[in-house]
C-alpha cells in the first residue's frame, strides 16, 4: 500500500463498486495479510503482539488493540523507525504546523480526546490518497448534487473547531498550503459568538456547509430570521449523530439536501451514505467487527455495544482490531441501492447544547474541545444547573489539577462571550446512566442524570 497514488487509489476504490460480497471478503483477506506481514516485520509492538499465526490467517486470531495500550507503546507500533513521539509532541508545539507535514511525509492529526487521551494519528500519502479517493467516489450520494456543488464553484465552509490538529481542520489547510491561490475552502469555529458565524457565511457564501448536527441546528433561527442569508445546495453533517428530525429541519429551512457520514480519525470514512439513506461500510479498505463488552462477536441485525476496526490502508500505524466505543447494529440485507456492501446503523448520541444568558448557545463539541485539551483527562462529564452554574465531573490522576485547567479554559471562554458563569468540581465521578447504560458527556440540566445530584 506505501506509495499508492491518487490515481491508483481512485481507481482501485471505483473498482470495487462492482464486486461482489464475497469478491469483497476475498479482497479483505488478501489486504489484510499483507497489512500484517507489514506489521511484523516492520513494527516491533505487532511483531511482539501477534507472534506466530496460523495459515491461512484468521482475523479472530488477532489481538485487539484499545488507544491507550497503543499510545503507551507509540514509537514501538510505529513502522516507520525514524519518527517517535517526542518528535511529534515538538512538532506539534507549534500551531503553524498545523496543515504541513512532519519531515515532509506525515500529515498528523489528534482525536478529540473526549473519551480520554488524544490518539495521534500519522497520515502517509498512501493513507492520504486512500481518504481522497473514497471521499472523492462515494462522499456525495447523490449525483446532482455533486454536480451543483462543483457548478458552484466547490466553495466549502466547515463549522467546526479550529487552531488544533484535528484532522478536517489539518486537511482543509494543507489544502490551502498547497493551493494558496484557491479560495474555496474555510473552517469556521463554532466556539465563536453566532453572530461571528453568520457573519463568516454570509461574506464566503458556501456551496458546501459542513459542520456538527448541533452547530448547525443553531444556524436554523438565524437562516430563518433572514440575519442568515445562504444557499448552500448541500449540507454534510459529521462528528455527532444526525438525526432525522433534524436533518428534515435542516432540508426545510435551507431548501437543500442533507446527508451524513460516519468517520473517525483512526480510519477514515467509515461508511458513506446512499440514496436511500443508509450508512455503507467501505469494506473495501477496512474491516469491521460488531462485538459485545467481551469482544465477542455480535450477528449482524444485532445491536453491538463496540465495534474493531481494522484499516487496511494505513501501514505507517496499523490499526489492527481497534475499538471504537460506538454503539452500532450492521446490516447485511440487501439494500434498495445496489450496494453489496453491508450498512451500519448508529445509534445517536445525545449530549446537549447548553443555554445561556443572553440567549447565547453552544454546542457541546465546543466545551469537549476546550476540556480534554486542558489537562490530562481519562473521561468527563459537564453538567449545566442553571445559566449561570456547571458542574463538572472528573476521572483523571490528578483531578484538583485537571479541574484548574479545563476551568481556566472554560472561563476564558465564557469571559470572551461576557458571561459570569459558575463552575464547580464534583465529588461524583462520570458515569453511564443506570437504566440505559449511554455515557453523556453534556448535560444541560439535572433532570436525566447517571446519578442525580443535589
Amino acid at each position: 500500500m506505501k506509495g499508492m497514488g491518487l490515481f491508483r487509489a481512485l481507481r482501485t476504490t471505483h473498482r470495487s463498486r462492482t464486486m461482489t460480497r464475497q469478491q469483497l471478503h476475498l479482497l479483505q483477506q488478501e489486504r489484510l495479510a499483507r497489512l500484517i506481514q507489514h506489521a511484523q516485520k516492520h513494527s516491533p509492538y505487532f511483531e511482539k503482539r501477534l507472534g506466530p499465526l496460523s495459515v491461512p490467517l484468521r482475523l479472530e486470531d488477532l489481538p485487539v488493540t484499545e488507544k491507550h495500550e497503543l499510545m503507551n507503546h507509540f514509537d514501538e507500533w510505529l513502522t516507520d523507525r525514524s519518527v517517535s513521539k517526542r518528535d511529534i509532541e515538538s512538532f506539534m508545539e507549534t500551531t503553524d504546523n498545523i496543515g504541513r507535514k512532519l519531515n515532509g511525509r506525515y500529515l498528523v492529526n489528534t482525536t478529540s480526546g473526549s473519551t480520554g487521551h488524544p490518539a495521534i494519528v500519522l497520515y502517509d500519502k498512501a493513507t492520504m490518497n486512500v481518504v481522497s479517493a473514497i471521499a472523492i467516489l462515494r462522499g456525495v450520494a447523490r449525483r446532482e448534487d455533486l454536480l451543483a456543488f462543483l457548478k458552484n464553484g466547490k466553495r466549502t465552509a466547515g463549522l467546526f473547531v479550529d487552531g488544533g490538529f484535528y484532522l478536517g481542520n489539518g486537511t482543509v489547510r494543507w489544502n490551502q498550503l498547497r493551493m494558496p491561490w484557491r479560495k474555496n475552502q474555510i473552517i469556521v469555529d463554532v466556539r465563536q459568538d453566532t453572530a461571528a458565524i453568520v457573519q463568516k457565511l454570509n461574506d464566503f457564501q458556501p456551496a458546501l456547509l459542513g459542520g456538527y448536527p448541533t452547530a448547525l441546528e443553531l444556524l436554523l433561527p438565524e437562516q430563518q430570521s433572514g440575519n442568515l442569508h445562504i444557499a448552500p445546495v448541500l449540507i454534510m453533517a459529521g462528528g455527532e449523530h444526525l438525526s432525522a428530525e433534524l436533518r428534515m429541519r435542516l432540508q426545510q429551512t435551507f431548501g437543500c439536501t442533507v446527508q451524513s457520514t460516519y468517520a473517525c480519525t483512526e480510519a477514515g470514512t467509515i461508511a458513506c451514505e446512499c440514496g436511500e439513506g443508509r450508512y455503507h461500510l467501505n469494506e473495501d479498505w477496512l474491516i469491521v467487527e460488531a462485538v459485545d463488552f467481551e469482544f465477542q462477536p455480535i450477528a449482524d441485525g444485532l445491536a453491538a455495544e463496540q465495534l474493531l476496526i481494522t484499516n487496511l490502508f494505513n501501514y505507517t500505524q496499523p490499526f489492527i482490531r481497534y475499538v471504537l466505543t460506538d454503539r452500532a447494529t450492521i446490516h447485511s440485507d440487501p439494500c434498495p441501492c445496489g450496494r453489496a456492501t453491508r450498512w451500519i446503523e448508529l445509534e445517536g448520541r445525545t449530549d446537549d447544547i447548553l443555554h445561556f444568558a443572553d440567549n447565547i448557545k453552544v454546542s457541546p463539541l465546543s466545551f469537549q474541545s476546550m476540556i480534554a485539551e486542558s489537562a490530562p483527562i481519562e473521561r468527563f462529564q459537564l453538567i449545566q444547573h442553571n445559566e449561570n452554574k456547571l458542574e463538572l465531573r472528573l476521572e483523571a490522576q490528578d483531578r484538583e489539577a485537571a479541574f484548574a485547567a479545563a476551568e481556566g479554559r472554560l472561563q476564558s471562554f465564557f469571559r470572551d462571550h461576557s458571561l459570569q458563569v459558575d463552575i464547580f468540581l464534583s465529588d461524583k465521578m462520570p458515569q453511564v446512566h443506570s437504566k440505559s447504560g449511554k455515557f453523556k458527556h453534556i448535560y444541560a440540566n439535572t433532570d436525566y442524570l447517571p446519578e442525580r445530584c443535589t
